[in-house]
């Protein structure tokens, strides 16, 4: 499918995207400046810290972690980057044309639909050895940004991260091939779709879809749509009611169709995607809301929230981006005091913020730098 004959496609006017270009060429309001002012010196510290963890290629981590240099870290550090103050800094700016190089080395750009082009003979190895091993061809996986000899292989996971970050690099990096990859990228978001209408780790229809992986495509989408690319207004729909039958009778997010239980980050993460969707405002999200309050004012549960940096950045863009009422207001600044008094007692400059339940320590840097940055509203997905 091209970017051009994209069914039913979502219009790109929406009010995100004209925002999104207002940003550009306007501060953003002042109380939300002045609310961030706190957050400078954690920020600083850990922006430091995580430059100085990329590796020559552009990428993040090492050989002995979960998920090595997956391009999904890459990404995630790559927005970080971008959202920060200081990206237009030499050492940041170095950065992120890093991660972009280093995400286009990973994309898998098919020719005559038989064979990749420009494929590293490594990646190349690996890319066959998976093609054969589900019995796919190279056009199944075309426009896949990813790495199929990282360890802890999730490559859908990290292909829908580096297709949000790359969607948000279009609006400061000129490079002529770039676009035609984030499009590429979008279409492969699309096919994956499965029939519950969600996605799980690997770039094809699966049988069972879940929710951390579902909501991670639906961001990189809107993201796409926030920079003028045609989405599928199906494959949307879709994702937001598979997103929404996922809902507890708690208000509460599970991970898969089969019963299960409710989570803090789940639920922080299917309420951004409901948000992206323009759900804001609606019972499930307000019910949403109600069940992260439960963590919130018990201090034991919200001490043992799993995978924290995660969990905390999506709780961060959910309340940021409903803050629009006095009601919402006051969620979002006891949400914000809290989080930054927990990340300011921390020493970023060591440890990168890292939890015990994270898989890349440079992966939950930069969850929390981009959750202390969302107010700010560098980058078009942070908007209201």
């Amino acid at each position: 499918m091209t970017d051009a004959n994209a069914s039913a496609p979502r219009s790109a006017v929406t009010r995100r995207r004209v925002l999104a270009i207002l940003a550009s060429a306007f501060s953003v309001p002042y109380w939300s400046r002045v609310e961030a002012t706190e957050t400078q010196s954690p920020l600083k510290n850990g922006l430091e810290a995580l430059a100085k963890r990329q590796n020559q290629d552009g990428s993040f981590g090492g050989t002995s972690e979960l998920f090595g240099r997956d391009p999904g870290v890459a990404a995630l550090c790559g927005l970080a980057f971008l959202a920060s103050e200081n990206a237009g800094r030499r050492n940041l700016r170095r950065g992120i044309d890093l991660v972009v190089d280093f995400l286009l080395s990973r994309s898998h750009v098919v020719s005559n639909g038989t064979s990749f082009v420009d494929l590293d003979p490594r990646l190349q190895e690996a890319a066959d050895a998976y093609l054969a091993e589900n019995s796919l061809k190279p056009r199944d996986v075309d426009g896949l940004i990813a790495d199929f000899g990282e360890r802890g292989r999730k490559p859908a996971y990290g292909h829908a991260l580096a297709t949000l970050f790359l969607s948000e690099a279009l609006g400061t990096i000129r490079r002529p091939e770039l676009r035609d990859r984030v499009k590429a990228a979008v279409r492969l978001v699309e096919r994956a779709q499965n029939s519950e209408g969600g996605w799980r780790y690997d770039p094809f229809p699966v049988v069972a879809a879940d929710l951390s992986v579902t909501t991670c495509q639906l961001a990189a989408l809107r993201a796409a749509e926030n920079a003028g690319i045609t989405v599928d207004a199906n494959v949307v729909e879709r994702g937001l009611d598979f997103v929404k039958s996922l809902q507890n009778a708690d208000g509460g997010f599970r991970y898969m169709a089969t019963d299960g239980a409710s989570g803090y980050g789940r639920t922080a993460a299917a309420i951004c995607a409901l948000q992206s969707g323009g759900e804001d405002g609606s019972e499930e999200i307000e019910k949403g809301f109600q069940y992260l309050e439960q963590y919130e004012n018990d201090a034991e549960a919200f001490a043992k929230i799993e995978y924290r940096r995660y969990a905390q950045f999506h709780a961060s863009l959910a309340y940021w981006r409903a803050a629009t009422t006095a009601k919402g207001q006051k969620r979002w600044q006891n949400f914000f005091a809290r989080l930054t008094a927990e990340l300011d007692s921390l020493p970023a400059a060591e440890s990168l913020w890292r939890t015990k339940s994270a898989a890349s320590a440079e992966a939950d840097a930069a969850f929390a730098i981009c959750a202390l940055e969302i107010p700010n509203e560098r980058i078009a997905f942070f908007l209201r």
